[in-house]
Order: structure tokens, then C-alpha cells, then sequence
């Protein structure tokens, strides 16, 4: 798990070191352990590579790493969980290995099976490969995008890549702006861009999640999508209890493998279902399995945010999960990490990215897992994209299955126990015109995923157009009504954009974050189900829910009610950051910006302040231009 960077420079232009380091040293957060930086004899490509320490903590892992006496040259970020059983196979093969890390399985997988390497890995990757021979570089991303790959292509000049968008402030020959275009779409569809390879910066690029990319000496790129969860689906037995059976199976065995590691690894448990799963699971295997293939003695440990005084605070429940195994928490209060204000203006800084709310508590989370010398974080991410998890696929699943009156029913009573009062007063009130109208159900839906709106597209400038390269993506047939949405939230909007964002929150703290739910046997189960396999019964998450019985307290595991993982932004605009917010929306660089409507937005603001009734929602529609301000402001 690491930080990587490269430039390849066409027409026999030179790269220098200086100019790699100059990318590593801006992600150095990444990767704390050490630094390498490699130029070939050529000098026309540089890689560069900042490490965390994971697996084989030895010299022997250092990056970059060559293979075939120099003809390959790889940069990697992310973790091949099933290197082991890779490794054995190609030692049968004849291959050799010389360290005790993924990173040379990777190097002989690809020399043995090409490409298609890919299909054989579960994991996830970010990285390079430079092949001396053909001097061309291939980059690949995994089935998900768990791990981030952004490039630059100045196809007269050069290729660049790196971890993250910041290091892009360092590259000769290109000055960094903002797409104004995508910008503006981006504050009014906070999840709108991630899944599609865009990013708010001109000409910066990501490889897609599934995809991999050729560069060739010429500057000619070509990317190629190898990955489509649609075309992977398997068969899934006929009865519901054998369902959940091989469902239990698979999960055990993603949480098994995904244990490997040579550092002490914790959780990050939230108390809600997915994270007591994962949490609850690994003292299982731990309590029933003796001999679990590099196991660390330190695993025990977990840390919990936690929001005193708030409705976002969960530590009542996940004290039942700790007392239910047997175990202990360290308790994470972002408060009590210092200054608010400094603390979101530096997660602005650094997140270097338009979101749906400040993500300082994902710094503070996994800060203190730094600071208790966790490297691994086992999570629970990927679950509620799947199968339900969010109040707005309810209300779809309602919308597409209205005319069945029972099954309806059944779906209404499911989003009526999820939410909050005033979200479930107001469905209540308007049942009887989701019998009549799809409208009503959309505007709704949307509402939770700040697409564009009526509300939202007066506060913006009306010449600046929705940029022509955002189109919504094609769903695979086979997928309708509420699957689709499910399908599309997975792979393109929601779910990217909460894992770019925790791939921040964690790598600025040097910390990993291992997700079995995403591993991708799961993936493919989950997608093959029929829906009523994930929301039936009264419950979204059904078939976890069912597969977790025994393993997890009985009011975790039927708990109804969604809190988010979200800062507790009401009371924060209410109170700590009441006066900051009416300084900056009142500054003269605010009140003037060109994207959007100053005044109209200060109106808004002072009205709800004034009144005390700020509502998640309406801190969603504001923090983006908020945050782009503060972003831009310097």
C-alpha cells in the first residue's frame, strides 16, 4: 500500500529525478517507510514510489521492483490478497521468488499470463508497468477503483501519473486549473464524476474502476475496460437458506484472507451492521481457526467516531458489539482533535475535491489508528450500495414495485423504519401520491443525492453548460427498475466517491483500509440475487442480516434505523463554525465568484441560520460551493 508517481516524455525528452521526487515528496503521506526513484537508461521515463510497509517488511519489497532481468519495471499501490495461492502456482509453473510480498507475484503473474493477470487477483491495484522492450507503459486499476490512478496525457510531450491529484501541482509544463465545466456540474452532483474517469481539473484524467491503459512511445493512449461486474454473475441456488449459507461462506473467506499482514491491523467500527459484521467475523475465525496464514498478534483493537451530543453519534451500539465479543474500543471525538475551523480547511486542502460534506472525521479517525501504530483498517464499506442500504434506493424500490400492493407495502414500512422523523412524516403524508405518480419518487430520491435540482441550478451561473463529457453511463441489460439504480450507485456515482474519499481519509495518516465486501466473489454473488434476496422480510441487507444470526448482538443485527457516517453538520452550522461561515460567505471573493449566485447563496445561509433550522440536507446543498471556495480561495 503506497504512493506512486511516473512521467514518460515522448521524442526522446528526459526525465530527471529531482522532477520525480518533487511527486513523491508531495505524497509522502502515503507512504511513510521509505522512497524510491528510478530513471530508465533511456531517461525518457521516471518512476517514482513511496512506501508503506505492509507485507515483507524487508529491502526486498522496496519499489520500483524489476523482473526479467530489468525488462519490467512496476510502481503498485494496493494489496493482491490471494498472492499466496498465486505464488504457489507459479512456483509449479518454475517461477522463482525472491521476496515475500504480493508485489513479485504481481510481476510473475503478468510475465506468465499477460493482461489477464487481472482476472486473477483479489485485491485491490493501482499501478504501472514499464516494459524495457516494447518501451510502453501499461497502467490498470481494479475491478472497483478502490485504489485511485489519475494521469495527465500532453500527447506532444509527456505522460504523467500519480496517487493522487495533488502532486499535479508539481509537473513542468502544465499549470494546474479547475474545469470550470466540471466544476460547476460537480458542486450540484457531488457523486457525479468519480465513477467516470473525470476529475475537477483541466485535462486530468482517471484510469476507470476496470480498466487498464497503454501508453506507447508515440503518446498514442489506449484504454481498455476489462472488468464489468454484468458479465461476471453466477449462478445462485434456487432456496433463500442456501443463499444465505454460501453467502457465509464467501464472506468468511473475503475477512480470512484479507487478515494477511507483517503490522498490527484494528477496524474502524462504527456500530452500524457492515462494520460489526467485519469486526465480529474476524474475532470468529480468530476464536475457531488456529492457523490463519499471516495473521499479525496485534488484531484485536477497534476504533469508534463518535459525535457526543448528536444524532450521528453510534457508540451505544457499538459498545454492544464490543461487550458482545469481548473486546475493547478506542473512542475518536474530532472535537478534541483541535482548532475546527483549521481542521476543515486543511481537509479542504488536502482532499483536493468537491464533496457532499467536510471529511475532517476520517482524518481524525484514522489519525488515531496512526498513532496507536495501526497500518491496516479492516471496514465494512460496499454493502449498502448493494443491497439497500440507503433511504433513497428504498424509495426506489417503492417507486418500481408500487403497483404490488403487498410487496408495497412491505417496502414502504422497510423506508418508514430507516429514517428520521421529519424524512418519514413527509413520506408518511405522501403515500397516497406514490400510488399515482413515478415524479414524486424521483424528486425524492435525488433529493438524498444532490443531483440537479430546481433549488440547486438557480444558485449557478446558467452560461457555464453541463459539461458534454459527463453522460450517464449505459446500465447492462438484465438490470431494471431498482437494480438498475443499485447497479449504477455501486459502480459509477455513490460508491467511488465514498472510496476516493476514504482512500484520502486513510492514506494522509499511512493507514490502509481492507473492505470484504468488496471482494469481488462477493460482488458478483451479491448482483446475481434476486432482490428480495437483499430488501425482504422488513429488512434492507437481508441475506447479511440472516448470515450474521449468532455472530453479532440481536439489536445490531435487526437494527433498522440508517445514521450515515457524516460529520454532525446541523449542529456544526448551528454553533463551532456558525461565525466562519458567515465570514466567508460574506467576503468579497465569495460575494464575486463567477460560477455561482453570492448573494443569492448569503440570503439562503443568513435565513437558515437566523431561523435554527438547518437540516442535513440542506448542509449537503451548501458545503459544496463552500467548499469550492475554500478550496479555490488562495
Amino acid at each position: 500500500m503506497c504512493g506512486i508517481a511516473g512521467i514518460f516524455r515522448f521524442k526522446d525528452q528526459k526525465v530527471e529525478a529531482r522532477e520525480i521526487k518533487s511527486l513523491t515528496d508531495c505524497i509522502a503521506h502515503r507512504g511513510p517507510d521509505a522512497e524510491g526513484i528510478w530513471i530508465s537508461r533511456k531517461g525518457n521515463i521516471g518512476l517514482g514510489h513511496r512506501r508503506l510497509s505492509i507485507l515483507d517488511l524487508s529491502d526486498n519489497a522496496a519499489q520500483p521492483m524489476h523482473y526479467a532481468n530489468g525488462r519490467f519495471t512496476i510502481v503498485y499501490n494496493g494489496e493482491i490478497f490471494n498472492f499466496a495461492e498465486l505464488r504457489q502456482e507459479l512456483i509449479s509453473k518454475g517461477y522463482q521468488f525472491h521476496s515475500d510480498t504480493d508485489t513479485e507475484v504481481l510481476l510473475a503473474a503478468y510475465h506468465a499470463w499477460g493482461e489477464d493477470c487481472l482476472y486473477r487477483f483479489n485485491g485491490f491495484w493501482a499501478f504501472a508497468i514499464w516494459d524495457e522492450q516494447t518501451q510502453e507503459l501499461w497502467l490498470a486499476r481494479d475491478r472497483f477503483g478502490i485504489k485511485p490512478l489519475y494521469y495527465l496525457n500532453q500527447k506532444d510531450t509527456q505522460f504523467v501519473f500519480g496517487s493522487e491529484t495533488l502532486l499535479f501541482k508539481h509537473i513542468h509544463g502544465y499549470e494546474r486549473k479547475a474545469d470550470e465545466e466540471i466544476l460547476c456540474y460537480n458542486m450540484q452532483n457531488c457523486w457525479g464524476i468519480e465513477g467516470l474517469g473525470k476529475t475537477i481539473f483541466q485535462n486530468i484524467n482517471q484510469v476507470r474502476p476496470g480498466c487498464h491503459l497503454t501508453v506507447t512511445p508515440e503518446g498514442n493512449v489506449e484504454e481498455i475496460q476489462w472488468w464489468s461486474t454484468a458479465n461476471h454473475l453466477v449462478k445462485v441456488p434456487g432456496k433463500y437458506e442456501d443463499q444465505v449459507k454460501q453467502f457465509k461462506e464467501l464472506f468468511t473467506d473475503a475477512v480470512r484472507i484479507r487478515l494477511r499482514s507483517d503490522v498490527p491491523l484494528a477496524s474502524a467500527l462504527s456500530g452500524g451492521l457492515d462494520s460489526s459484521s467485519v469486526f465480529s467475523m474476524i474475532y470468529h475465525l480468530a476464536k475457531h481457526e488456529k492457523d490463519i496464514y499471516r495473521l499479525p498478534d496485534n488484531w484485536q483493537r477497534a476504533f469508534i467516531a463518535v459525535f457526543p451530543g448528536t444524532e450521528q453519534d453510534e457508540k451505544m451500539y457499538a459498545d454492544e458489539v464490543l461487550n458482545f465479543v469481548n473486546a475493547k474500543g478506542t473512542y475518536v471525538d474530532s472535537k478534541k482533535q483541535g482548532n475546527l475551523v483549521q481542521q476543515i480547511e486543511e481537509n479542504v486542502q488536502h482532499f483536493d475535491c468537491i464533496n457532499a460534506s467536510p471529511e475532517l472525521i476520517l482524518n481524525g479517525l484514522y489519525g488515531a489508528m496512526k498513532q496507536n501504530g495501526i497500518k491496516v483498517s479492516m471496514d465494512g464499506h460496499g454493502v449498502d450500495e448493494m443491497m439497500y442500504g440507503y433511504a433513497f434506493n428504498v424509495l426506489n424500490a417503492f417507486g418500481h414495485y408500487r403497483k404490488n400492493l403487498v410487496l408495497s407495502k412491505e417496502i414502504a414500512d422497510v423506508y418508514e423504519n430507516m429514517t428520521h422523523p421529519d424524512d418519514r412524516n413527509a413520506f408518511i403524508k405522501s403515500r397516497k401520491l406514490f400510488t399515482r405518480t413515478k415524479n414524486y419518487i424521483h424528486t425524492k430520491s435525488n433529493r438524498y443525492l444532490n443531483f440537479f435540482s430546481r433549488g440547486n441550478i438557480q444558485w449557478f451561473n446558467p452560461e457555464i453548460k453541463r459539461p458534454s463529457g459527463i453522460q450517464p453511463p449505459e446500465i447492462p441489460e438484465g438490470f431494471t427498475g431498482s437494480e438498475a439504480q443499485l447497479y449504477h450507485d455501486f459502480h459509477f456515482t455513490t460508491l467511488p466517491t465514498i472510496l476516493r474519499n476514504f482512500d484520502r481519509g486513510s492514506m494522509t495518516n499511512g493507514v490502509e483500509i481492507r473492505m470484504p465486501f468488496l471482494d469481488y466473489r462477493i460482488v458478483t454473488y451479491v448482483f446475481s440475487l434476486p432482490m428480495q434476496s437483499k430488501l425482504g422480510n422488513g429488512f434492507t441487507k437481508r441475506i447479511l442480516r440472516d448470515a450474521m444470526k449468532d455472530m453479532l448482538p440481536e439489536s445490531i443485527r435487526t437494527r433498522r434505523l440508517k445514521t450515515g457516517f457524516n460529520a454532525p453538520l446541523k449542529h456544526w452550522f448551528q454553533d463551532e463554525l456558525k461565525e466562519y461561515i458567515l465570514d466567508e460567505i460574506s467576503s468579497q471573493r465569495f460575494l464575486s465568484n463567477n460560477l455561482w449566485n453570492g448573494n443569492e447563496i448569503r440570503n439562503y445561509v443568513l435565513t437558515k441560520t437566523k431561523n435554527k433550522n438547518w437540516t442535513m440536507q440542506d448542509t449537503f446543498r451548501f458545503w459544496p460551493v463552500l467548499n469550492a471556495h475554500l478550496l479555490f480561495k488562495n
